[in-house]
């Protein structure tokens, strides 16, 4: 096989970064509380809720899988669900907790990572320092009354590392530079400004709020003035290249795990807006920082969650603000909803007013994109006249164009019509006018819900072989010798036949956890940890194989001899051949059963035994 994989890792590389991140302590890291269970793990499953565990974690196969949910794989698979993050993300990040150096491409790569990695350790240690500043200093004094005025408990404080830079023009640059760090750098990260009379300290007589992307890296600042005088009220750190404000959502690296549970985020505008609902125990939350949603923050929310719910102040400007970012989040087929607040409150201020449970209840009952844009137009002009209402039919039809789901396009055009008081064609009308190219329309009736089918016998019989194989890798060279992967006929299963027929080769045993690696495929990952995590203990696996494979020879010959027949009456072939290769073929089935007969005895004999 490749000795890379993802065509940047070599193998090698991988398989000892796996090796070494043992399984129980990297989901213990990422949150999850595991307890011993016999010679597994148990604990409550990170992705999906449940109060009885059912999420089980085997050191011995170094896999995990939830018997609720149906997810599982490996470590690697773990991490990138629960971090969302890409194959190589996950390498990197293990790699990084083990030392274990990756390959890079070429020296200027090398370099430019070092001088990232410097960045980021450069920013780190402004954190600390500004955070020591903030709890130790007495010229800090004024920000820990503000901060207490606010309702920020010295707990949440602590957790999201607040800081305070002093009323000095040159503080940190000294600290910095006494720490090694060089003028160069700190001007790279945006803590200083390299003016003409000298290094400036970009932050000062701010509070702090350190800003860190999805991984929990510092990559910037958020200060917050305290006078009036001092302007502007907020300052960010500049766009660096670490930092982009089109790609971060503040608190995101801290509300993950939570995200998975909820299946949906709730956006808000502000520092304070977090750090109060998260204090709160409303921990679902991110902030955009500003009014302005990018398609960036659109992507990066889709890795973590179907559904946002935008919370943004009651009045013209978040109304304004939601709207913008309304058709970047269904560009990324999200479910988005709009909580309104009454005027003049932010979530700061409706949380500390009226408590949590109250803001839980107000975003729980959030509108639909639709009634959310007419409810803004009600909310400034007069829905009746006639310039108005088209201007907000144009309006709905490019959110409509925008949406994925026909069923939830459907149903809001039959919300728009009733509220806008115009004929349901209309809308479909300005639809096509636009560009909608769907031939369904109103008329069109729901499809019904397909069950799923039950396995064929065929199918289950390709079921129990490979479920063999992959408890026991050692049969499967034999296996190969005798059957052919392309014979099987459900896709799920030939998809792992072939992954399997690929990886033994040059007489090396197949590795499960190369497999997880290669397959990219959630549902192959859980069917593959299912198998090998299943409680009850496996039967006699080489007599189950034998008993497979005759039986699918026998399915196979059964093709064969339809194809004879089939070619014959199409092609008009030679009776007399076709007439032997169909004595020839059910001498072969008939042989088969006769040994089927005598293997089905010794399996069942076998596995009773066993």
């Amino acid at each position: 096989m490749n000795n890379t994989r993802k065509g940047l890792v070599p193998r090698e590389t991988i398989d000892e970064i796996q090796s070494r991140s043992d399984i129980v302590d990297i989901i213990s890291e990422c949150g999850v509380v595991l307890r011993p269970a016999g010679q597994s793990y148990k604990g409550l499953c990170p992705f999906h809720d449940e109060k009885t565990p059912s999420f089980t974690v085997s050191p011995q196969r170094q896999m995990f899988y939830c018997f609720g949910c149906q997810t599982g794989g490996n470590v690697i698979s773990f991490v990138q669900k629960h971090e969302g993050k890409s194959f190589i993300e996950t390498i990197e990040w293990l790699a990084e907790r083990q030392n274990i150096m990756l390959p890079t491409q070429d020296a200027r790569e090398s370099a430019n990572q070092k001088r990232l990695r410097t960045l980021e350790d450069l920013n780190r240690f402004a954190v600390e320092y500004y955070h020591r500043q903030l709890l130790t200093e007495r010229a800090s004094e004024s920000a820990r009354q503000y901060l207490k005025h606010r309702g920020v408990q010295p707990k949440t404080l602590r957790s999201f590392q607040l800081g305070y830079a002093t009323s000095g023009r040159r503080e940190l640059v000294k600290v910095a530079m006494d720490k090694g760090f060089t003028i160069q750098q700190l001007v790279d990260v945006g803590l200083i400004k390299d003016e003409d009379k000298g290094p400036q300290d970009r932050f000062w007589n701010r509070i702090l709020f350190p800003i860190q992307n999805e991984r929990g890296v510092p990559v910037g600042f958020g200060g917050r003035a305290l006078s009036e005088e001092h302007q502007p009220k907020y300052l960010n750190s500049p766009a660096t290249s670490l930092y982009d404000k089109s790609n971060i959502l503040y608190n995101l690296d801290k509300a993950r795990q939570s995200l998975y549970k909820q299946q949906r985020v709730l956006l808000v505008e502000g520092y304070m807006d977090v750090l109060m609902l998260y204090q709160a125990g409303v921990e679902h939350v991110v902030a955009s920082s500003g009014t302005s949603l990018s398609e960036n923050h659109a992507r990066l929310l889709k890795r973590f969650v179907p559904e946002v719910v935008i919370v943004y102040d009651g009045d013209t400007s978040g109304f304004q603000a939601a709207q913008r970012g309304l058709l970047r989040l269904l560009a990324e087929d999200l479910r988005v909803r709009v909580a309104l607040l009454p005027a003049g409150e932010d979530p700061d201020s409706f949380t500390r007013q009226h408590g949590a449970d109250a803001f839980t209840q107000l975003t729980d009952k959030a509108i639909n994109l639709i009634e959310f844009q007419i409810q803004a137009v009600i909310q400034n002009r007069d829905i009746h006249r006639v310039d108005v209402k088209m201007q907000v039919v144009k309006e709905v039809t490019e959110t409509l164009l925008n949406l994925k789901n026909r069923v939830e396009r459907s149903e809001y055009i039959k919300y728009a019509a009733r509220e806008l008081r115009v004929d349901e064609r209309v809308l479909w009308d300005e639809l096509k006018d636009a560009g909608f190219k769907e031939t369904s329309g109103p008329r069109q009736t729901n499809r019904r819900k397909v069950a799923p089918q039950k396995l064929s016998a065929r199918a289950q019989i390709e079921h129990q072989l490979i479920e063999a194989l992959i408890q026991n890798p050692a049969l499967l060279s034999y296996v190969k010798s005798q059957f052919d992967c392309q014979h099987f006929t459900e896709p799920r299963f030939a998809k792992i036949a072939q992954l399997l027929w690929e990886a033994d080769t040059d007489g090396e045993q197949m590795d499960i956890q190369t497999l997880i690696n290669d397959a990219s495929d959630e549902a192959l990952n859980a069917f593959v940890s299912s198998v090998l995590l299943r409680k009850t203990p496996p039967p006699n696996l080489q007599a189950r194989v034998e008993g497979c494979l005759k039986k699918l020879r026998n399915f196979h010959l059964q093709d064969l001899e339809q194809r004879v027949r089939s070619h014959a009456l199409a092609e008009g072939a030679d009776e007399m051949e076709t007439l032997e290769q169909l004595v020839r073929l059910s001498n072969e089935r008939r042989a088969l059963r006769g040994h089927n007969a005598e293997g089905t005895h010794d399996e069942d004999s076998n596995e009773r035994r066993s």
